[in-house]
Order: C-alpha cells, then sequence, then structure tokens
C-alpha cells in the first residue's frame, strides 16, 4: 500500500498557530496519526521502513519538529489561559491536540534512528534538542512535589493526560540518545549544544535519579467500613513497550541485579556518547559541582550494568579517575583543552512562533474557543476516522497482507473509495497496478510481464532510490526490541 504513504506524505503541510482551529490541521494531523503507526507497524515487524524513505525524499523531517514545537507553545501559552476563562471546552478536541504531539515524537524517535536522518534535520536540529531539553526538565520538575502538571485540571482529569506527558519524556530521552550517537557525523555544534548550552549530562543524572520509567499510579478503591467511602491507592506502574504495566517488588526498588530498563540504558549510552567523545575536553567544563553531580553515577554504574553495555568499563574507570585525580586532572592526556571560537546556532522556530502569537492573541484565541469547544456530529465523526479501531488495525497490518477488512461504519467505507481511487496504473498497458519497480520504486506495472518488457525503455532512467533499512541494520537491535 505504497500509494497511501505517498498521500498521507502529501497531506503533511505547515500549519499556524492560528491554523489549529481549522479543517486544514485537521487533515494534517490524521496523516501524521496515520504514518505514525505505519512507521511502528514496519519497525515492530522488521520490514522495509518504506515511511523513513519517503519522508527522507519529501524532506519533511523538520517540518516534525516544527510540528512538536507548535503544540507546545500551545499547551503552555493558550491552553492553560483558556482552561481558567472557558467552562465549554471539550475535553475530546483538547486530547485530540494533545495526542498530535505524542504521534510527532514517536515519529520523531522512530526516523532519528537512522543516521541520514539526523542529518536531514539541517539546522532544525538545534530547534529539537532545546524542545527535548525543556521536555525533560518539565517532566522532572512534575515529579517533584508541589508541582502541577496540566494532568491536575479538572476539565481533564478523566483524561491519561499523565500518562502522555510520561511517554513524551521517555521518547525525548531516546532522541537525545540516537542525536549523542551520531554526533560523528554531525557538526561539532550540535555536541556543544548538548554539553554546554543545554548541559545534557547533568541533566541525564537527574533523570538517572528519578527513574521515570517507573511513576506512582493513584487508584480508586472502595473503603472497608460500611460507609462505602473510597480511599486512594498507589500502585507502582513501570514502562514496558509504550505501555504501563504493574511493576513487581524488585522493578519498584529499583534493583540493579535484573535485566537492565531500556530507558536506563538509553540514558547510559547518552552519557556515554557525550563525556567519552573525543571533543569533550574541549567543550564540557568539569567545576566542582559538575564533577559531584557525575560522581553519583558511580552507586549505579556495577558489575550486571557493564555485563549488558560492556563499552560503560571505559566510563567506569573514567569515573573512578575522576574522583581520584579531580577534574583538573582527568582530561589531561586527551589532547588540548583550549575551547575553540565555534559560532552557536539560534533556536529559531520556538522565537518566530512567539511572535506570530503575540501579534495575533486575539484572533487566534477567538479560533480556539471555537474549535475546542466544536462538538458537532461532523466534527465527531471525522475525528472518529482518524481513530477509527479498524482503521487503526489495518494500518498496523498493511505490511502483512492486502485482506479486505469488512466495513462497519461511514468513515470507514470512505477511506475505501479514497484508497481505490488513488491506485496507480500500469506504465506499460495503463490497467491497475499493484507493482512497483524495486530499484527506483517510481514506474507501476501489472504484471511482472509488463516489467520486463518495459525495462529496455526504462533501463535508462531507473536510477536507485533512497535504501529502505530496517531495525536488522545496527548495533543496538536488542534495546529497541526490549
Amino acid at each position: 500500500m505504497d500509494y497511501e504513504e505517498d498521500q498521507l506524505i502529501e497531506q503533511t503541510r505547515l500549519c499556524q498557530l492560528d491554523e489549529l482551529a481549522s479543517d486544514r490541521w485537521l487533515s494534517h494531523h490524521q496523516a501524521v496519526v496515520q504514518l505514525s503507526l505505519k512507521a511502528v507497524s514496519q519497525t515492530a515487524q522488521l520490514k522495509e521502513e518504506t515511511v523513513y524513505s519517503k519522508l527522507m525524499v519529501a524532506e519533511k523531517v523538520s517540518l516534525l519538529v516544527y510540528d512538536a514545537i507548535l503544540i507546545e507553545i500551545w499547551r503552555e501559552e493558550i491552553l492553560p489561559h483558556l482552561l481558567k476563562t472557558e467552562t465549554s471546552l471539550s475535553p475530546l478536541m483538547i486530547y485530540t491536540v494533545l495526542y498530535h504531539e505524542g504521534a510527532v515524537i514517536s515519529l520523531l524517535e522512530l526516523l532519528l534512528y537512522h543516521s541520514a536522518a539526523c542529518e536531514a534535520l539541517g539546522d532544525s536540529i538545534v530547534d529539537l534538542i532545546d524542545y527535548c531539553h525543556r521536555t525533560l526538565l518539565r517532566s522532572a520538575a512534575t515529579a517533584a512535589p508541589r508541582n502541577p502538571s496540566l494532568a491536575d485540571s479538572p476539565l481533564l482529569k478523566h483524561l491519561d493526560v499523565s500518562h502522555l506527558e510520561a511517554n513524551i519524556a521517555i521518547r525525548c530521552i531516546a532522541i537525545l540518545r540516537f542525536l549523542a550517537g551520531h554526533a560523528d557525523n554531525l557538526s561539532e555544534i550540535v555536541t556543544s549544544r548538548m554539553l554546554t548550552t543545554t548541559d545534557v549530562p547533568l541533566l541525564a543524572v537527574q533523570l538517572m535519579d528519578q527513574q521515570p520509567w517507573i511513576r506512582q499510579e493513584k487508584r480508586r478503591r472502595m473503603g472497608s467500613d460500611d460507609s462505602g467511602s473510597r480511599d486512594d491507592d498507589e500502585r507502582a506502574e513501570i514502562y514496558d513497550n509504550g505501555q504501563w504495566r504493574p511493576c513487581t517488588d524488585d522493578e519498584a526498588s529499583g534493583s540493579n541485579v535484573g535485566q537492565l530498563h531500556p530507558v536506563a540504558a538509553h540514558l547510559w549510552l547518552l552519557l556515554l556518547s557525550l563525556l567519552m567523545s573525543p571533543v569533550a575536553p574541549r567543550k564540557y567544563e568539569l567545576n566542582d559541582f559538575r564533577c559531584q553531580q557525575l560522581l553519583k553515577l558511580r552507586s549505579s554504574l556495577n558489575n550486571y550494568v557493564i555485563d549488558q553495555i560492556p563499552p560503560l568499563a571505559d566510563f567506569e574507570q573514567w569515573l573512578v579517575q575522576l574522583s581520584v585525580v579531580g577534574a583538573h586532572q582527568v582530561w589531561r592526556h586527551s589532547g588540548p583543552t583550549q575551547k575553540p571560537f565555534i559560532l552557536e546556532l539560534v533556536a529559531e522556530m520556538r522565537q518566530l512562533l512567539l511572535k506570530q502569537l503575540a501579534v495575533k492573541w486575539t484572533a487566534i484565541l477567538d479560533g480556539q474557543r471555537q474549535f475546542l469547544s466544536d462538538e458537532s456530529p461532523e466534527t465527531v465523526q471525522r475525528l472518529a476516522a482518524i481513530y477509527d479501531p479498524e482503521n487503526l488495525e489495518t494500518t498496523f497490518n498493511h505490511c502483512t497482507a492486502k485482506a479486505t477488512v469488512p466495513t462497519t461504519s461511514s468513515a470507514t467505507e470512505i477511506n475505501r473509495r479514497t484508497c481505490t481511487t488513488a491506485t496507480s496504473t500500469c506504465t506499460l498497458c495503463n490497467k491497475q497496478a499493484q507493482h512497483r519497480c524495486s530499484r527506483c520504486r517510481c514506474q507501476h506495472y501489472c504484471s511482472k510481464e509488463c516489467q520486463v518488457a518495459d525495462w529496455p525503455t526504462h533501463k535508462s532512467d531507473c536510477k536507485p532510490a533512497l535504501k529502505g533499512l530496517t531495525r536488522r541494520e545496527g548495533n543496538h537491535l536488542l534495546l529497541l526490541q526490549q
């Protein structure tokens, strides 16, 4: 179903803040959600990642970064104001916008596994680093007591917003880990941004101590007395493959004896990639406070962790040297420590969106009031077409079968008719084409005979397309499968 992916990528477009309350953004939202599900399906089944290849060819990886920052500004600047002043807002419409951010970050996590996707970000990689840093700082702050989050709003108390926020934060950890792992193919400005401007190593130490992959979830249970009163019961849950499940006693205690949690592995690999890089002595100043925080890692870095990530043995030795000889001597033999003169990129996306918000504040608020209060049958039916269970199941299984799905809703029937009319035709005989050239992926054919007959003509124009990578091509497949 390659034609479906082509059609969805064409529907993704650049939307402004005042367009969040429009049909254009809903079409864009539907395309992003479907592409994210298709990318997850291809990764889970170890199939050819055609979504990654086509997004790279369309040069729309940076558009996803812009999308994430757009929803971040909406969540921080517009939504709190509306929650305080409006009483007729629809929780369904609010959650739709919040869910869009989660879908974008999920898609970015899958794309940035590949080094080519990191290079395709260009200057927007600085905006992405700053976004992940802000998200993780907010997650660390809301984990502390007396720091309210968006999930505490009375209007959103019935929605699992905290689950969505935690998922986004955990995926941001993986994104930073991938960017740091591909630093050799990126500009030194990226490494400098992560080491000096945002100080990602200290943030990773704080997250390692807080363990964001474990949370205390409050449950309501009936009281044992005759009055039937309800008591709050807290239960520890652990993040497991995109879901939260009740954790065992060993997992809740944070024992380091068993299998290392994938999020913890991402944090260890992030620290290893940043602090053990050749450019770290020139860019990361080890003052007394940073040394004190980094030395906290020694209590968590035991033989069980090193057995699962062997390169951490060098990092453990580096921490021992740091504790013995101090910050001024640990990098003495690492070459010149003089800081180079580097021009720093400015994260422009957020600043431009904030300026747009200041200029169009009244118009944007008026549009958002109408959009977030809309519960008309047409809007609900359109959202049902996006989140239709049959639609989602078909999307998830699109790599393995072409089976006809029985339709029970008008939304599904509309989608079937749309996909049928979008089918390509054979280059040679103009019949309905179910195949395409596996080398250039541009010419469509109805059968192998037509492709062979057209090869003398097509041979001169056939050029290899971008290679579709799979998760088998990498040295950390085991961590991703966990």
